[in-house]
């Protein structure tokens, strides 16, 4: 009797440890595959960076930010608004002929398009292409949701239009950063090979922090190693390793919002 007991107690024993090693075994709680595909960086050891500016353009910030990349000779991307572009068209073709490169911020930047409709999204999407295209002859090729927030649906639009949906691997603007030299510093902390960072030109009459912070920040990451490169020259890194910059992407491990 004691051997059947004993017996039945190693079966029970070894069915537990079964069960913790399945549990183990499954990705945790890992969130839709779509997810995999979104762009936070490039997974290379080369110390690159691609500055991004969201929201313009801006009657003043945005040239104010050109005169600072071509002091330092930098090449950024900016995803601009597409009803910003019709007020200043000539900004825009100002920000192509310095050899910087436009993406698609959606033509009104809705304040939470994760809650818009199929439809919505696309009209978004649209509109905001059809007036980059009147302005400058040309597609943007590149899509950033506003505020960063994307579920499937805006993904699965983006996609089906030909956008990789790029998001970022640091924000210089943060409620822990609120002048420019600590906004040049959580920069600095974070970056890391290959990756993102957002800063803004539009929207908030405080966009001159991003102006004052970007020279602190490019001259930081220069002192560091960094090159930097627009966005569509980023993407050229996303060859080997991709595979495991995907899970991390997938797991969300690899931004720091």
């Amino acid at each position: 009797m004691k051997k059947l007991l004993a017996t039945i107690r190693i079966l029970i024993e070894l069915g537990l440890i079964a069960a913790v090693v399945v549990l183990l075994a499954r990705p945790p709680s890992a969130p839709a595959l779509w997810r995999s595909s979104v762009i936070y960086g490039a997974p290379t050891k080369e110390k690159i960076a691609a500055l991004t500016f969201d929201d313009g353009p801006n009657a003043v910030f945005t040239p104010e930010l050109l005169d600072v990349l071509d002091k330092y000779h930098v090449k950024a991307t900016f995803f601009m608004i597409g009803r910003e572009m019709e007020k200043r068209p000539d900004i825009v073709r100002e920000v192509l002929r310095r050899g910087h490169v436009i993406g698609n911020h959606t033509y009104t930047h809705p304040h939470n398009i994760e809650l818009d409709t199929e439809t919505q999204v696309i009209r978004e999407l649209d509109t905001c292409e059809t007036t980059i295209e009147k302005i400058t002859g040309r597609r943007s090729h590149l899509f950033r949701p506003p505020r960063g927030l994307i579920d499937s649906t805006v993904f699965m639009v983006a996609e089906e239009e030909g956008y990789p949906t790029i998001l970022w691997t640091v924000s210089a603007d943060h409620h822990d950063a609120p002048t420019p030299r600590a906004m040049a510093d959580r920069v600095l902390k974070h970056m890391r090979p290959g990756g993102i960072v957002l800063a803004h030109d539009g929207t908030f009459c405080t966009r001159w922090k991003d102006v004052a912070a970007t020279p602190l920040i490019i001259e930081g990451l220069r002192k560091r190693g960094y090159r930097f490169v627009t966005i569509p020259e980023l993407l050229k890194e996303r060859g080997a390793g991709g595979f495991i910059y995907k899970i991390k992407a997938a797991l969300n491990l690899y931004p720091k919002m």
